[in-house]
C-alpha cells in the first residue's frame, strides 16, 4: 500500500481535501512495511487456541483453568472483539490488529483497544475516524495474497483528454478503486470521483458515463440507483454510480468517462442543489 499508517493515525483518520474536489476522504492504506505483519502472522479466528495454550495444562489435562493472559494479550483480544462487533470478519479484525501492532505503527503497547475505539468514531451518526479505510486496506491486501484477478480499465477525465489507465481487483467498485486502489491511475481517479454519501447510494456525486460499447456488459442500474441518477449532473442513458459499478473479469478493458460536474446536496444543508464543477 502507498501511505504510512503512522501519519494517518496521528489525525485519527481525519479527512484532508483533494485539490479539485472538496470534502474528499483521505485514502488510508497499510504502509509497505506493515505488509509482512499480514503475510507472516497466521490469521486465526478468536476462538482458536494460541500456541502457548496448546502446550499448557489447559489443553493437556482439561482440569486446570485457562492460563492467565498478559495485559498486552488482553488488549489485543479486546481490540479484535471490538472490530468484530463493528461488523468486520474475524480475519479482517486480526489483520487490523496485526497492522496496528507492527513496529512503526505508532501505537503504544497496550493501546490497541483505545486506538481502534478512537478510529471507530461514532457509528450512530455515520462517523468513522479511520477504522473503515484501514479494514478495507486489510481486505484488499488479503485479496491480493489470494490472487484475486486484477481488472484493467480506462477513464476519460472531465472535459475530455487522453484516457487514463487504471486497475483494481475483481469485486472492487469504482469508488473502492478511487479510495483504496494502487497506482497513479487510482490517485488521478480519486481527484475526480467523489462519493459524498460514502457509498450508501444516497447521492449521485460518483456518477460516471459508461462507453456505449460496454453498456451491455455493465448492465442496467437498479431502481434505487436510477432514482439517484435522476438527481445527477447531466445524466445520460449510460450513466452509472461509481459505488455500484463493480469490476469483474468480463469488464477487462472497460471504458468510462467522468462528468464535468456533480450535484452535491451534502455540501450545503441550506441549498437544495450544489453544483461542483470539475475543471
Amino acid at each position: 500500500m502507498r501511505r504510512a499508517l503512522s501519519g494517518s493515525l496521528s489525525a485519527a483518520g481525519a479527512a484532508s481535501p483533494r485539490p479539485r474536489l472538496a470534502h474528499r476522504r483521505e485514502r488510508l492504506s497499510l504502509a509497505p512495511r506493515l505488509r509482512p505483519s499480514l503475510e507472516q502472522r497466521p490469521l486465526v479466528p478468536p476462538s482458536a487456541p494460541s500456541q502457548r495454550a496448546r502446550g499448557s495444562r489447559w489443553h493437556s489435562g482439561g482440569a486446570a483453568s485457562a492460563p492467565q493472559l498478559t495485559r498486552r494479550e488482553q488488549d489485543r483480544l479486546a481490540a479484535r472483539a471490538f472490530i468484530v462487533e463493528r461488523g468486520y470478519t474475524p480475519e479482517v479484525a486480526e489483520g487490523v490488529v496485526a497492522a496496528l501492532s507492527a513496529p512503526g505503527s505508532g501505537v503504544s503497547p497496550g493501546g490497541l483497544l483505545d486506538m481502534v475505539k478512537m478510529m471507530g468514531g461514532r457509528p450512530e451518526i455515520g462517523e468513522d475516524a479511520g477504522l473503515d479505510p484501514l479494514a478495507k486496506s486489510v481486505e484488499l491486501e488479503l485479496a491480493r495474497q489470494r490472487g484475486r484477478e486484477v481488472i484493467h480499465f480506462t477513464f476519460v477525465p472531465p472535459g475530455g483528454g487522453d484516457p487514463i489507465a487504471c486497475e483494481g481487483l475483481a469485486g472492487m467498485s469504482l469508488k473502492d478503486v478511487a479510495e483504496y486502489g494502487d497506482g497513479d491511475g487510482a490517485r488521478v481517479l480519486a481527484e475526480f470521483l467523489e462519493c459524498a454519501c460514502s457509498g450508501v447510494m444516497a447521492c449521485s456525486t460518483c456518477q460516471v458515463y459508461v462507453h456505449p460499447r460496454w453498456s451491455a456488459k455493465v448492465g442496467e442500474p437498479g431502481d434505487a440507483e436510477v432514482d439517484m441518477l435522476e438527481l445527477a449532473h447531466e445524466p445520460r442513458d449510460s450513466s452509472r454510480l461509481g459505488c455500484q459499478l463493480k469490476l469483474a473479469p468480463e469488464l477487462e478493458g472497460l471504458q468510462i468517462e467522468i462528468p464535468g460536474g456533480a450535484n452535491n446536496m451534502f455540501d450545503d444543508l441550506t441549498s437544495h442543489k450544489v453544483v461542483v464543477e470539475r475543471t
